[in-house]
């Protein structure tokens, strides 16, 4: 039987993935997708982020253009969809996610398959990305990455559903705007849930901008927050920070300010993306011999490294937020 869960172990052995040379489009899955003629690389050299997810749903077990549409084209996949009934506005996990440029048709330019979908957001893996624009949605990049994008993103064009066997296709209800909404929201991410943390920090005192994008101050507030109400001091906003800050009383603490550009948290207990030194090399060298081949030996923390730890953390059953705390290190055996 072919589910969702055998198709994202497909896409998550794939993450890490990079193009030889950079840019050149030129990775094992369009060899395995097979040569189009006409592009350079021997025809190997096109545009592959509908071929990494044709692959993927082909490994799983699922039956090319019967279950899914098996093609290097994103409007291919979009009219086999619409054609077959399988087009839907809502989202499952296990659908691939279509992205445009304009809202319409023509302007559909890239695809991800959706890992994880929360009330009000996406996690996907795709290919030929870099998962890192001011928009959430990268359609021309180095390699293969997951990326967490607001399920309100004026990218999402649609979904298509492949034919899984015994897969729900009921859809989720939509986040009410208050309760947690069922998924980590860390640095990097965008949307209403961001909108809400933001909004609930400044009740106890902080003056953040509510625009809706997790970045440094945020993550900052966060961990301050984390550090006086006796939580792990991550940055990462779960169950039991949400439950912290939903239930607080305005004015309740008053923030200290926030750290200069560029200042590293004073926190050194979980190591993130941007450390250095000899606990990053121990890691970096523990996830080299695990197999993770396209690290190289070092004591600095680059995003390949937050790839690979990632990696680990879901094949482990681990929180996947990147970051390296007592349970990563357990599961690593440091």
């Amino acid at each position: 039987m072919t589910t969702p869960a055998k198709a994202i172990a497909e896409a998550r052995a794939d993450l890490g993935m990079r193009e030889n040379p950079s840019g050149s489009n030129l990775v094992p899955i369009t060899r395995e997708f097979g040569k189009i003629p006409g592009y350079p690389g021997k025809g190997y050299g096109y545009p592959w982020c509908a071929a990494a997810t044709s692959i993927w749903l082909k490994e799983a077990g699922l039956r090319p253009n019967l279950d899914y549409p098996h093609t290097a084209s994103t409007i291919t996949q979009y009219r086999w969809a619409k054609s077959k009934g399988r087009w839907h506005t809502k989202p499952k996990v296990g659908d691939l996610v279509l992205y445009t440029r304009n809202g319409t048709e023509g302007g559909i330019y890239h695809v991800e398959l959706v890992e994880k979908v929360s009330a009000s957001s996406l996690t996907t893996i795709g290919g030929n990305t870099s998962g890192s624009t001011g928009n959430g949605v990268q359609g021309e990049g180095d390699g293969c990455y997951r990326k967490t994008i607001s399920r309100g993103s004026s990218r999402i064009y649609g979904y298509v559903r492949p034919r899984y066997s015994g897969a729900d296709d009921q859809p989720d209800k939509p986040w009410d705007g208050e309760s947690y909404p069922g998924h980590l929201i860390r640095l990097g991410d965008r949307g209403a849930e961001v909108k809400k943390v933001q909004q609930m920090l400044n009740a106890f005192g902080w003056k953040l901008t509510v625009d809706a994008d997790f970045g440094p101050s945020t993550q900052h507030a966060v961990k301050t927050f984390q550090g006086n109400h006796r939580l792990e001091a991550d940055g990462v906003v779960g169950k039991d920070t949400w439950a912290k800050l939903s239930a607080g009383k305005p004015g309740t603490e008053t923030p200290p300010a926030p750290p200069a550009t560029g200042a590293k948290p004073a926190d050194r207990k979980v190591l993130k993306l941007g450390d250095s030194g000899p606990d990053v090399k121990r890691v970096r060298d523990r996830l080299i011999k695990l197999g993770y081949s396209y690290l190289k030996p070092g004591s600095k923390w680059g995003p390949y490294m937050t790839v690979a730890v990632m990696d680990f953390q879901a094949r482990n059953k681990l929180k996947v937020d990147g970051l390296v705390s007592r349970d990563t290190v357990k599961a690593l055996g440091l």
